[in-house]
């Protein structure tokens, strides 16, 4: 990482990130920022986040705009691993706006997890990767079908919604 009073070697840092130095690009961008911010502070806003700390909703917009992998793969060690329900709660909710089509697989995880908020949680990430363009309704649908049937009532109903959005966006197109 280079110093505040430096200059980026922008060829370096493509380098350092798999970038082809002769394009671009937001998810370029995002990689790039993330890589100078380090996957630490990545890792540090997730945790300042599901903490509740003081402008905790700065750090989920950061995270929100960049999407970094460090903050998503925390994001996932909390939910495995914290034995605080409301912490592992927060985590699956930040992931849903953090999470990348490489996520979708995580959707079928959290609507089986027998914690009803993490079902909540889990049906809004499927939500999000949908409404951002990330997926697509072929890709959402057999997480579509698994949650029709949801013992949960609020999935049965943000499905009902996405059923609902999904058919008046394909009658529209």
């Amino acid at each position: 990482m280079t110093s505040r009073n430096e200059p980026v070697d922008w060829q370096a840092l493509a380098d350092s990130i798999g970038a082809d130095p002769q394009s671009g690009g937001d998810r370029t961008a995002r990689r790039a920022i993330s890589f100078l911010l380090g996957d630490e502070a990545m890792r540090g806003a997730v945790d300042w986040y599901v903490e509740g700390r003081p402008a905790a909703e700065h750090a989920r917009s950061v995270l929100w705009l960049l999407q970094p992998d460090a903050a998503r793969s925390r994001c996932l060690e909390i939910y495995r691993t914290d034995p605080d329900p409301e912490r592992r709660h927060l985590a699956v909710e930040l992931l849903r706006v953090v999470a990348t089509a490489d996520d979708l697989p995580l959707v079928g995880e959290f609507l089986a997890d027998t914690d009803p908020a993490v079902q909540t949680w889990g049906i809004g990430v499927l939500d999000q990767l949908l409404f951002r363009g990330h997926i697509d309704a072929d890709d959402a649908e057999p997480f579509l079908q698994t949650a029709e049937h949801h013992p949960n009532p609020q999935v049965r109903e943000k499905h009902a919604c996405l059923r609902a959005h999904l058919e008046s966006s394909a009658h529209r197109g």
